[in-house]
């Protein structure tokens, strides 16, 4: 009786598939900020973390707009202010300093695409976290100035 007992929750545990225990993990409620002509357009997104990469899809259609493999990840920074206050913000558009209002900014910089996205006040930590974990890398904090 005692083995049947044992045995039958470890069977259970051996037959379930690896990829179903590792869920992805997704946030709602941030922005993705891209670039059209001489404006900033803001995209209502939600974060999806999945096996593999960090995948940003539109909420609205569903579909994904952006997609940053873990492994191409060169870097990412986190701001909080009137404005994103990122080392490179120069080199990716001057556009991205002219914003107002204080929000939590996010950029991921992979292969040679970033994402510049407002965070939800609500989770953007556990943003933040999920994102160094999947990756293995540290969210460079960057202080506002002001």
């Amino acid at each position: 009786m005692i083995v049947v007992t044992v045995l039958v929750p470890l069977l259970m545990l051996v037959s379930i598939p690896v990829g179903a225990q590792q869920k992805p993990e997704t946030f709602q409620d941030a922005k993705l900020r891209v670039i059209e002509g001489d404006s900033i357009k803001q995209i209502d997104v939600a974060l999806t973390y999945d096996t593999e990469a960090l995948v940003i899809v539109e909420k609205h259609s569903g579909k994904p707009v952006k997609s940053f493999a873990y492994t191409d990840v060169k870097s990412a920074e986190y701001s909080y202010g009137k404005s994103p206050r990122w080392k490179t913000a120069i080199f990716v558009s001057p556009l991205f300093l002219f914003t107002s209002g204080k929000k939590h900014w996010f950029m991921v910089q992979a292969g040679g695409d970033y994402g510049v996205m407002q965070l939800d006040k609500s989770n953007y930590k556990m943003v933040l976290a999920a994102f160094e974990t999947k990756t293995g890398k540290k969210v460079e904090i960057v202080a506002d100035n002001k």
